[in-house]
């Protein structure tokens, strides 16, 4: 049998290709020993951006993966040193346990900061104990069904395992389960020295609705993912100080999002793990009390 010359051709330039995408995340560099203090507040800043908009087996969400990218522009703006965007194919089942199993728990290290935004569908489930149990849907998923899914249950295990100092997760989805409740504010000496929380390990999470809840969009585009953008710029620095912490951010989401979607969406803002709070922007100047 004869092969022609284009398939001798193509064939090598598809294969190559495959492999470029299914292997691109695994190339990223691998965290090196971190040692002592880094000179700022981290040594490296991680941005994980999730986008689902055409699904295989769910319903389209038409906007979540521009809403997607303009939050991976504003990490990028915000000096985050890794900024990595998995959007549609790139989002299936296989690619996320991937990221969460193996690549980030591998590549992040212990003095690093780590966002991970999922714009995409959600689903709940009752444990065995008849208590509601929140799941992400892959690209490849159908809503109904956890087999294909990430659970609650496997993000806490992702965030357990993870060694980065900071982790905070931002979903455009109502997820449930979380099992603790919200952190304190800021202490009189946490806001003359918001810096000392970076000092201590925490694992924060912001999820955009309550049980059966809907995720509103706008013309604009998401609720959260709107709300999310303003307060990034400076926005949900709610005492002014220059410093924007995620516990800040999660408040001025709650807030924001209640407020324009007319009290029909309440978002949740929880500390699951640690006493620390994770920095977004630091403060150029020591913060100072008015003087009355």
């Amino acid at each position: 049998m004869m092969i022609s010359a284009r398939m001798v051709l193509v064939k090598p330039v598809v294969l190559a290709a495959y492999m470029v995408a299914l292997l691109s995340l695994h190339f990223l560099p691998v965290a090196e020993a971190q040692l002592g203090r880094p000179e700022g507040l981290y040594y490296k800043s991680w941005a994980i951006v999730i986008g689902i908009e055409q699904y295989v087996l769910a319903p389209s969400i038409p906007g979540a993966i521009n809403d997607a990218k303009k939050v991976a522009e504003a990490f990028r703006q915000m000096g985050f040193d890794e900024v990595v965007e998995l959007y549609d194919k790139d989002a299936s089942s296989r690619r996320l346990q991937q990221l969460l199993n193996d690549m980030l728990p591998r590549k992040v290290g212990r003095m690093d900061r780590l966002v991970l935004v999922y714009v995409g569908h959600a689903g709940v489930m009752q444990d065995s104990d008849g208590q509601d149990r929140g799941y992400l849907v892959p690209f490849d998923a159908p809503v109904s069904s956890t087999a294909k899914s990430i659970t609650v249950e496997q993000l806490k295990e992702f965030a357990r395992r993870s060694a980065s100092k900071h982790t905070l997760l931002i979903l455009d989805a109502p997820v449930v389960g979380w099992e603790t409740t919200e952190p304190p504010g800021l202490s009189w000496e946490g806001r003359m020295a918001p810096e000392s929380a970076t000092d201590r390990r925490a694992v924060q999470v912001v999820t955009a609705a309550g049980r059966g809840e809907a995720v509103g969009r706008s013309d604009q585009g998401s609720r959260l993912v709107e709300a999310l953008l303003g307060g990034l710029s400076g926005a949900a620095d709610l005492d002014g100080n220059g410093w924007l912490m995620a516990s800040e951010l999660g408040s001025y989401l709650v807030r924001q999002v209640e407020i324009v979607s007319g009290g029909v969406q309440h978002p949740s803002s929880l500390r699951i793990d640690g006493d620390g709070d994770m920095v977004l922007v630091e403060g150029k100047v020591p913060w100072e009390p008015a003087v009355k």
